[in-house]
This record gives structure tokens, C-alpha cells and sequence, in this order.
């Protein structure tokens, strides 16, 4: 496996994860500066509503690039993905406040979103197949999983330091769109470094046996529907799993004043790291281990720790949330190769891509916004939804096979 390789398959992913980690991590600022209501909890809220309505375009991204991306290659995709969402996330940086602009604001700011998804969606399938389609070994795709851990990391590190050198009002009125300018100067970097790098091998002899799908997308609903559906239920635990400790928890734990910001940003630091150090295990173990027992295990972590994280109000919060990242990240990798594995080269980008997005666009990214509106009705109800779509993928788990890739 080339280095190159690998780190083009991680570059683009660490951007776009660090963008939209910057956004949870940011969104008491963000709810403050760029929505109307005097009220914390309606404002917060609010911010988990734009956060999750980015995840309504990243099932029609990962249809558009996983279609193209199995016509006319990988590396075409990957570029447009990485230009669509760190243009439009460094454009929330300079988006004047709700003051200066009113309504107008929030409507920029929902369409930037919205781009962002988009990239988002073909980003993951891309990026995944560089490394799964030039390489037998899964562990090389704990390379391109990590990035979650990065992008955390990097999101929250950076509004640590910028909160610890500044003032608050310093941060409410211009310190949390630093982090947002930051990804022009990332994205330019991550372009360069992809331009470099070739097509996969199996998309190459794929397209030299005249094996490309016309129309990917069709035969995919066509024939692998099952697959899909399978993929969404099994995305979809890890990344509420995921949206539940990074951006859920500690927003509710700043709400109530159980930690302070910097406090929240260093729980999710500290999960970030937990999660890129168990991506890798769980990497390993899948070369060996079945990735089904890997991916329960990982679930049954995540349902064991849901209730304790609404009902310890201590210090001892900060090493719960960052539980969430052993969780996460010992199912991720396993994740990752099981929906490379269930689809043909021919429509692999879109079936990967669709599993992954669907989950993460219909359970995981909603989770915030829907356990937090479930709280406000009763504190009891904020672990609810995520225990349902675990005890859903626990399910889908049972009725999944494991297979070699396939190529037809």
C-alpha cells in the first residue's frame, strides 16, 4: 500500500470531519451569534436543527458521486467532494450576525450546510475505496476511519486554545469563525495533495473488462436494496453513538453548568483521541475476529453507556463522554470494510456510499436534535432514541452474512 495513497484517502476526510465537528463544537457560540431567541435552549435547539438539516443533503451526494464515482472513477469525485464542503463551511466564518441580517442569516447559513452535506455524502465511499480497492488487508482502512478521531481532535483543540488565549466576548463575537476560516487554507492543501494520486486497481481492471455500469445507481436499488438497508441500520447506531457523546452530551452538560465549554472541549478531545487509538484496534481485530462480533460489541458499549451520561453531574462526565470514543471506534473500521464488502466493484461507491449516508443522514445525524427535543419534554426520554436504533442494528446484525469482496 502506497503512502501516498493513504494519505490522499485521509487528507480529504480530516477536512470535511474537522468542519463538521467545528459546527457541534461551536454551537453555543453559533446558537448565540446567528439565531434570534433569547431563550439558551430554543437557540440550542435551533443549532441542532441546522446541524442535522446538513444531513439531509449527504444521501443525494452520496447518490450523485457513488453514481459518477462508478462510471468515470474515484479520484474525479473525491476532488469535487473536498471542494463543495470546505468552501462552504470556511464560508460560515464570515456570515454576518442575525443582528446585522436578520432571517437572511439563518437561511445562508442552512444553505451552507446543505453544501457541506452534499460533499460529505460521496466523500466517505471515496475515500474508503482508495484504500479498500488497492489492498486485501483491512486494516488499512482504519487509516481513512481515523479521520473521525482527527477532525474531532483538531475541531476541538482549536477552539481550546482560541477559548484559553481570549476573552468570552472575544469568542462570541469573532473568535468561533477562526476555526471556519481555517478550512479554506485546509482544503487547498488536501486538493493539492489529491490531484497526485491515480485510480483504484480494481476500478482500473474493471473498466479495462468493460465491467462499468451504465446506470450504477439503478442497478443498485435493482439488485442490492437488502444491502442497503442492512448498511443504514449498522451506520446508523455508530454515528448516533458517536453524535451522542461529541456534540449531545456535553451541549446538555454546558446547559445545565455540570462543565464549562473548555471543560466540554476537552471531554471531546480526550474522546477523539480514545476513538482514533480503538479505530485501529478494531481495524486489527477484523483481519481476524468477525467484524459482526466487532460491531456488537461496539453497540452494546455504546447502550451500556447512554443513561449514566444524563445523570452524572461531576467532573467524572469528562471520562464518560470520552467512553463514547472506545464505543465508536471499535465498531468503525469493521464498519467500513463490512459495507466495502456487501456491494461489486461495479456499484461499490454507491452502495457504500448510500449505507453509510442514509444512516448517518436519517438516525445518526438527527440524534442530537431528536434526543435533545425528547429531553425538553422529559430528562428520562434523552437516551431514548439511541437505545432504539441500537437495540434496531443488534437485529439487522443477525440477519447480515460476512463475505470476501465480490467483483462481477
Amino acid at each position: 500500500m502506497r503512502r501516498g495513497v493513504v494519505f490522499a484517502s485521509m487528507i480529504g476526510t480530516i477536512i470535511e470531519w474537522y468542519d463538521i465537528f467545528i459546527f457541534g463544537t461551536g454551537s453555543i457560540y453559533i446558537a448565540s451569534e446567528l439565531f434570534p431567541s433569547t431563550n439558551k435552549t430554543i437557540a440550542l435547539l435551533n443549532t441542532f436543527l441546522v446541524f442535522a438539516l446538513g444531513f439531509v443533503t449527504r444521501p443525494v451526494g452520496a447518490l450523485v458521486f457513488g453514481h459518477y464515482g462508478d462510471k468515470i472513477g474515484r479520484k474525479t469525485m473525491l476532488l469535487f467532494t473536498l471542494l463543495a464542503s470546505g468552501i462552504s463551511s470556511g464560508l460560515v466564518g464570515v456570515l454576518p450576525t442575525y443582528a446585522q441580517l436578520g432571517i437572511v442569516t439563518v437561511i445562508l447559513l442552512v444553505i451552507l450546510r446543505l453544501i457541506l452535506g452534499f460533499g460529505l455524502g460521496g466523500e466517505w465511499g471515496g475515500a474508503v475505496l482508495l484504500i479498500t480497492e488497492n489492498t486485501e488487508k483491512r486494516i488499512w482502512v482504519s487509516f481513512v476511519q481515523s479521520t473521525v478521531g482527527i477532525g474531532l481532535i483538531l475541531g476541538s483543540l482549536v477552539f481550546l486554545i482560541i477559548s484559553s488565549l481570549t476573552t468570552t466576548s472575544f469568542m462570541y463575537s469573532v473568535g468561533w469563525r477562526i476555526p471556519f476560516l481555517l478550512s479554506f487554507l485546509m482544503t487547498a492543501v488536501g486538493l493539492f495533495i489529491r490531484f497526485k494520486i491515480e485510480e483504484t486497481k480494481e476500478f482500473q481492471e474493471a473498466l479495462k473488462r468493460n465491467e462499468i455500469s451504465k446506470f450504477p445507481a439503478k442497478d443498485l436499488f435493482k439488485s442490492y436494496w437488502k444491502e442497503v438497508i442492512l448498511g443504514t441500520f449498522f451506520a446508523g447506531s455508530l454515528g448516533t453513538i458517536f453524535y451522542v457523546g461529541a456534540i449531545l452530551v456535553p451541549s446538555v452538560m454546558e446547559e445545565h453548568n455540570v462543565i464549562t465549554p473548555q471543560q466540554g472541549f476537552l471531554a471531546t478531545i480526550l474522546m477523539g483521541f480514545f476513538d482514533l487509538v480503538f479505530v485501529f484496534i478494531g481495524g486489527y481485530l477484523s483481519d481476524f475476529l468477525s467484524i459482526k462480533l466487532l460491531l456488537f460489541v461496539s453497540n452494546l458499549l455504546g447502550l451500556v453507556l447512554l443513561y449514566p451520561s444524563f445523570y452524572i453531574k461531576s467532573d467524572a462526565i469528562i471520562w464518560l463522554i470520552a467512553s463514547y470514543g472506545v464505543a465508536h471506534g471499535l465498531g468503525y473500521s469493521p464498519l467500513a470494510s463490512l459495507l466495502s464488502e456487501m456491494f461489486p466493484t461495479k456499484v461499490r461507491y454507491s452502495g457504500s456510499s448510500s449505507g453509510y449516508q442514509f444512516g448517518n443522514s436519517f438516525i445518526g445525524g438527527p440524534a442530537s436534535y431528536v434526543s435533545d427535543f425528547l429531553g425538553s419534554i422529559s430528562y428520562v426520554l434523552y437516551p431514548v432514541f439511541a437505545i432504539v436504533t441500537i437495540i434496531i442494528t443488534f437485529i439487522g446484525l443477525i440477519n447480515v452474512k460476512e463475505r470476501k469482496i465480490i467483483s462481477k
